[in-house]
This record gives C-alpha cells, sequence and structure tokens, in this order.
C-alpha cells in the first residue's frame, strides 16, 4: 500500500536531495550575480541548464516501473504522517523524515522557475501566472512519470511544485521591490 511506496521513494531521495541541493545553491548564485549584472542573457542559460537538471531528476534517474502508479490524494503524505506520528511518537518518527524529504524537495525544486521566469520575461511578472506556470510545467511533469512509468502520478507533487514556483516568484517580487526601492533613494 502507500506506505511500501513510501520507503521505496526515500531511498531515491538521497540522490536527487543532494542533486536539488546543488541546483539551489547555483541558483542562489546567480540571484546574486543577476543582482549586480542584471545580464538576462546569462539568466536565460541558467534557466535551460535549470530546465535540463529539472528532466534528469524527474525523469531520467527514475527506474521503469512496470505499473503506473497514481495517487489522487493531494493531501495523502500529510494523512500518513499523522497516523505514523501518532501511531509511534516524536522519539522514533525516522519513517516520517524522508516523507518530510520529499514534501521539502518538490517544493525547493521549483523555487527557482518561480525567480527566473519574471527576470526573464516582464509579461510573466505576475503571480498567478508564475502559479498557472508552475501547475503546468509540474503538471506536464507528472504525466511524462504516468505514461513513461517513471514514477508516480502524484497530486501532493503538483500542489507543491506550484508552492514552490509561488515562493519563487515572491522571493522575485521582494528582490525586485528592494531594488526599485534603492534606486529611488539614490
Amino acid at each position: 500500500m502507500y506506505s511500501v511506496e513510501i520507503r521505496e521513494e526515500r531511498e531515491d531521495l538521497g540522490f536527487s536531495y543532494y542533486i536539488v541541493l546543488i541546483v539551489m545553491i547555483c541558483i542562489a548564485g546567480l540571484a546574486v550575480l543577476v543582482a549586480k549584472t542584471k545580464n538576462r542573457q546569462m539568466v536565460g542559460w541558467i534557466f535551460i541548464l535549470y530546465i535540463i537538471a529539472i528532466l534528469i531528476i524527474t525523469l531520467v534517474v527514475r527506474t521503469y516501473d512496470l505499473d503506473a502508479k497514481t495517487l489522487l490524494d493531494p493531501f495523502s503524505k500529510y494523512k500518513w504522517l499523522w497516523r505514523k506520528f501518532h501511531r509511534i511518537g516524536t522519539r522514533t518518527f525516522s519513517k516520517g523524515e524522508g516523507v518530510i524529504t520529499e514534501i521539502l524537495l518538490n517544493i525547493l525544486l521549483f523555487v527557482p522557475m518561480g525567480f527566473l521566469v519574471p527576470t526573464l520575461k516582464e509579461k510573466l511578472r505576475v503571480w498567478w501566472k508564475i502559479l498557472l506556470l508552475g501547475l503546468g510545467s509540474s503538471l506536464f511533469i507528472e504525466l511524462s512519470q504516468l505514461v513513461l512509468r517513471m514514477g508516480c502520478f502524484d497530486v501532493a507533487d503538483l500542489m507543491h511544485n506550484t508552492i514552490g514556483a509561488i515562493i519563487g516568484y515572491f522571493v522575485w517580487w521582494k528582490f525586485l521591490k528592494h531594488e526599485k526601492t534603492a534606486k529611488k533613494s539614490r
């Protein structure tokens, strides 16, 4: 059942965890660089590398599965964590760490999209457009995983990826607002 899938996913998280951390460090470095140089062409190249990294993380490093799996409850992981937490208590909650890590990685994976896209395209500097782009991109990945049988179609991943894109957008928005304020004071 679901607990078996969570254990299997937890084993795969180690490699993905480091990839996501490396991508996030690169994107953070890019954010500082962009703030200083305003080089959109460089942002464009980093965005292309970011998309390639997402495709590798979500599709290429997965193993083929004969059964197409779907999880349609967006809160299934939270329900699982809630049951585990109340059943075994906080002292031996180590099995839940894999699920928490998976949730956080799905959010972190799309934060750069929410930051990079409005940096590149002025027409996409509205939160609801980033929300739709994050949702659409995540849906593409989840459907690809389902069709190619390289993972599981999980509605919770759609939700977490979209949240990540929105967080990235608000990081960009806060950063841009800060830059405008700094320019006005000069």
